[in-house]
């Protein structure tokens, strides 16, 4: 019997597609690294913060510098059986005469840290945070909150795989995610965003939480005034801070 040429070609590439396919998903880059889980690591950052006070008339505004050093201490299994990362987190406090280089640090906190094949979460102050997903994929988005009881708060990938220079460290590849409610709320503002860079991890963060309310005893006219001023010019309460990467590595 000859062979029949059609099925025969047909067969190859079918072969050479499932192949090429499997080969696809065993390579696709996942971006495990932008969350390194090493014991040892560590990142500095400089901290500039402001804190708006409504018990005060005017609000009192008071701004803060510090550094903060987060170190990965060690490895434990949770309550779920899962390996979770001890953060330690350290503390330098501004001063305009002692130099951060001559002050010793002091240990602040402990926070946990666990990334699973789809996942990297963050405890904060008793509170998980999903700080990325994965794959890490642009325009992708997903709630934060998904793991606390807070209101959903959805992230997107804004940026992937991109260099970028913060401070005086370069970086080949850096991922920003970004949470904004627009800012078409005229009585409060909050923006969120979060840059990590890969085999580093977190390298900048910014928060902005502030609302924007007018004297009880304003007249109509102040009123319009006030909310047709930008509500970053007339804040009355509320926070916003900066974390810049000063430095890494391991210890």
């Amino acid at each position: 019997m000859k062979p029949n040429f059609s099925i025969l070609f047909i067969s190859a590439i079918f072969a050479l597609t499932l192949f090429s396919c499997k080969k696809d998903v065993s390579t696709i880059d996942m971006g495990y690294n932008y969350f390194p889980d090493q014991v040892g690591r560590y990142v500095i950052y400089d901290v500039d913060s402001t804190y708006y006070d409504d018990f005060f008339t005017p609000t009192k505004v008071t701004n803060y510098k510090f550094q903060i050093k987060e170190k990965i201490q060690s490895v434990f299994t949770d309550n779920q059986n899962r390996p979770t990362l001890r953060l330690e987190r350290y503390v330098k406090h501004y001063d305009s005469i002692v130099p951060y280089s001559a002050m010793s640090w002091t240990l602040r906190d402990v926070w946990m840290e666990n990334k699973t094949t789809t996942t990297a979460e963050k405890v904060e102050e008793n509170v998980r945070f999903v700080r990325l997903i994965f794959p890490v994929i642009k325009n992708k988005t997903w709630n934060a909150n998904a793991q606390n009881t807070n209101d959903e708060r959805d992230f997107s990938y804004e940026f992937v795989d991109v260099p970028l220079s913060i401070g005086n460290n370069s970086f080949g590849m850096v991922l920003e995610t970004l949470y904004d409610d627009g800012g078409g709320i005229l009585t409060s503002r909050e923006y969120r965003t979060e840059k990590y860079a890969r085999g580093v991890g977190l390298i900048y963060h910014q928060e902005i939480v502030v609302q924007s309310q007018p004297s009880p005893t304003a007249t109509t006219l102040q009123q319009q005034t006030f909310f047709a001023t930008p509500i970053m010019q007339r804040i009355t309460s509320g926070y916003q801070f900066t974390w810049t990467i000063n430095s890494y590595g391991t210890e």
